[in-house]
């Protein structure tokens, strides 16, 4: 009788170790959920709520011409000289996403290199093709930056342009303003930073209050009639017969108008952004034009190439297929703690009861 009396309270704290061990199990293998930092929304924004601050000035103070190592922006024009190879010498232009495309099949990222660590890394990737170190000379040739001029001008496309170009400037080098819908709005979007320019405080102030110190070199451009109510714009377009349709992976799918100088940016921003099963590599725009349908894949890393936004679209985001696969790996982990802890127990009782 002592015996059992001293047992139970041993089989009861295994029981609840068990279950607290599936339980953490369970906890553990859940998927970190993506948040959208880079365009201001963090999963469903209270509507009496302001929109988290864009950056209030963007770029940074243009480098002396002087500077010996200076950091190599898309843009810039690279001039390598080497006395081991002849091939190697030449003058190489940075690609907008900061690609290096070189002799030999050699493609170097150099998004945030100086001079000096350019010509370190080049000197590493090289070395395989010599017997030695091969003697190489680099130096920036032209320091110019690449800027990705889109929406509401004459003539988008791409621009190579002087780091304090004014936006004047720029409006300009793209053919002028649209002369239907010219732009009240201009949005600079590289990477996780957005930053969005109002072109009539920008006409009242001049460049006594530069707005924009300097570009980096990267950036898309985007000439735009309205901001959307998603980042605290006022709007004031007239509506459409046909709305744009976003389905999928977004937190707040539904018809959304296509407002005049908009691109899949502000319409995923009205939809609140993404899931986190969301693929962010298979963004389809489904499309009826001239009775046949037409079907438009993109990644959202690379959005300025997809299609400029049409009344009668259908977004459609995929889901991770892998996300899938780890949920099913994380419901049967927590079936196999659960059986596994059962089959503790019921041996236990089983002991127990003899």
């Amino acid at each position: 009788m002592s015996n059992q009396v001293g047992v139970r309270p041993t089989c009861w704290s295994f029981r609840l170790l068990c279950l607290s061990m599936a339980g953490l199990t369970a906890c553990s293998t859940g998927r970190p959920q993506y948040v959208w930092h880079d365009l201001g929304v963090q999963g469903q924004r209270d509507p009496g709520k302001a929109p988290p601050p864009l950056l209030e000035n963007w770029g940074a103070d243009a480098e002396s011409v002087y500077s010996s190592d200076p950091v190599i922006a898309p843009g810039f024009l690279v001039s390598i000289e080497s006395l081991s190879d002849r091939k190697i010498t030449g003058d190489y232009r940075v690609d907008f996403d900061g690609t290096l495309q070189l002799p030999y099949d050699i493609s170097l990222n150099t998004s945030g290199l100086t001079l000096s660590q350019l010509k370190k890394k080049l000197i590493a990737l090289y070395r395989p093709y010599f017997k030695t170190s091969p003697d190489m000379d680099v130096r920036v040739k032209e320091r110019r930056f690449s800027l990705d001029v889109r929406g509401l001008v004459q003539k988008p496309g791409r621009y190579l342009v002087e780091q304090n170009m004014s936006v004047d400037q720029i409006i300009t080098l793209a053919g002028g303003m649209d002369k239907d819908t010219p732009p009240q709005f201009v949005r600079v979007q590289k990477g996780s930073k957005l930053f969005i320019l109002d072109m009539n405080q920008y006409y009242a102030q001049g460049e006594a209050q530069p707005k924009i110190l300097g570009w980096l070199g990267g950036e898309v451009v985007f000439f735009q009639r309205e901001i959307g109510d998603a980042l605290g714009g006022q709007t004031s377009g007239t509506a459409y017969r046909t709305p744009m349709v976003i389905l999928g992976e977004v937190r707040k799918p539904g018809e959304y108008p296509v407002k005049p100088g908009s691109d899949f940016v502000d319409s995923l921003i009205m939809a609140n952004g993404f899931t986190d099963m969301a693929d962010l590599d298979r963004i389809e725009v489904i499309r009826r034009s001239g009775g046949r349908k037409r079907v438009y894949e993109f990644s959202w890393n690379e959005f300025q190439r997809a299609p400029t936004p049409a009344q009668g679209d259908v977004v459609l985001v995929h889901a991770d297929r892998s996300a899938h696969v780890d949920r099913k790996i994380q419901i049967a982990a927590i079936l196999v703690s659960i059986l596994t802890s059962a089959a503790i127990v019921y041996e236990l009782d089983r002991t127990n009861n003899r």
